[in-house]
């Protein structure tokens, strides 16, 4: 559904400022139906390329493709045309202070000149989908940050897009409202069979909702895949930086802090494990424990699901000389557990 083909964006340098390479060479598909979530910290070139697939940058080189359409070469009327199949789901909600809810989502109606009788039905379908019925005549300072967001995913779907763009949707809501909006999101792309794109610097927000992932920095996608690969067995820094965030990763503040990245006098090896599919609820550690002969202290933990299959996390001390000869992380690759060392700890 949408296809991004080696697509560079260089904002050339002026009077006051260098020039900025925002994109650099970015190949992305997003599956016809799926909802793909693009991760990456401010800067990292994540709000440039959603506005590249709605138009609002042209490529400086490569291209974007939705639903076979080159975006960049369409001239501006049928660009204009073209976002009628592209909703567009913003941060801080744009939605004008004076017009209630139901006129808010009949404005891109009104814009492409539909007739008065289609529009009413349609809007107040959409209102019901997203649970504001009995919210219609309610302005914008009338309600909760949850309540204008769902006004805008009706209004972004109100020209019944193939397309749904969000930028950073949840980011502004407490972590209820997001649940609820991501449950939102994920039933409108199960009813409607709507493809989403959604940008976000949240990991939770892409477990949850997302089927794929695509993970940038400095403008270059750096990482690609399934989520649950992404979050289970993550091949880059950065990916590791963001799954930091989610329950059972963390190390503990007081650990934290006694955190040594080598050896010194008498510590402990820390290391945090990755338990996939049925090995998330064997004993594994307590058999390392008794056939290796190690002490081992479980320090942070969680099994939690993504798309119905369990992952668990567990983090850990052990004796450095088991760490150090290999037999521990030999012994846990054999029951498929991924290992990453922590560091050491007094």
């Amino acid at each position: 559904m949408i296809r991004v083909e080696s697509l560079s964006r260089i904002y050339p340098a002026t009077a006051k400022s260098v020039a900025v390479t925002a994109l650099k060479d970015v190949d992305i598909a997003v599956r016809r139906g799926e909802i793909y979530g693009v991760i990456g910290r401010s800067g990292a070139g994540k709000s440039t390329l959603l506005r590249a697939v709605n138009g609002l940058e042209r490529p400086t080189s490569g291209r974007v493709l939705v639903d076979g359409v080159d975006i960049g070469a369409l001239t501006d009327s049928d660009l204009r045309a073209e976002r009628r199949k592209i909703g567009m789901i913003f941060q801080h909600f744009n939605l004008l202070s004076s017009r209630t809810a139901y006129d808010n989502v009949a404005l891109p109606l009104e814009f492409a000149g539909v007739d008065r009788a289609v529009i009413r039905p349609r809007v107040e379908a959409l209102l019901d989908l997203v649970g504001l019925s009995d919210k219609r005549d309610r302005y914008p300072v009338e309600l909760s940050g949850g309540q204008k967001q769902r006004v805008g995913i009706a209004r972004a779907l109100a020209t019944e897009p193939k397309v749904l763009l969000s930028d950073e949707a949840t980011s502004a809501l407490d972590p209820e409202t997001t649940r609820s909006i991501l449950a939102l999101l994920a039933e409108i792309n199960r009813t409607l069979g709507v493809t989403i794109m959604l940008i976000t610097h949240e990991m939770a927000v892409v477990k949850d909702v997302a089927t794929r992932v695509g993970v940038m920095e400095d403008g270059l996608l750096i990482e690609e895949g399934d989520v649950y690969d992404v979050v289970t067995r993550p091949r880059t820094d950065t990916a590791r930086s963001f799954l930091g965030t989610l329950a059972g990763r963390e190390i503990p503040p007081g650990l934290a802090a006694r955190l040594r990245p080598s050896p010194e006098g008498t510590t402990t090896a820390l290391i945090r494990l990755g338990f996939t599919g049925s090995r998330s609820t064997e004993p594994v550690i307590s058999r390392l424990s008794r056939e290796l002969g190690l002490d081992v202290a479980v320090l942070q933990g969680q099994v939690d699901e993504i798309g119905g299959r369990p992952f668990g996390t567990l983090i850990v001390s052990l004796p450095n000389a088991a760490l150090a000869d290999g037999s521990a992380e030999r012994f846990l690759a054999h029951y498929d557990v991924a290992t990453e060392r922590l560091g050491h700890v007094a």
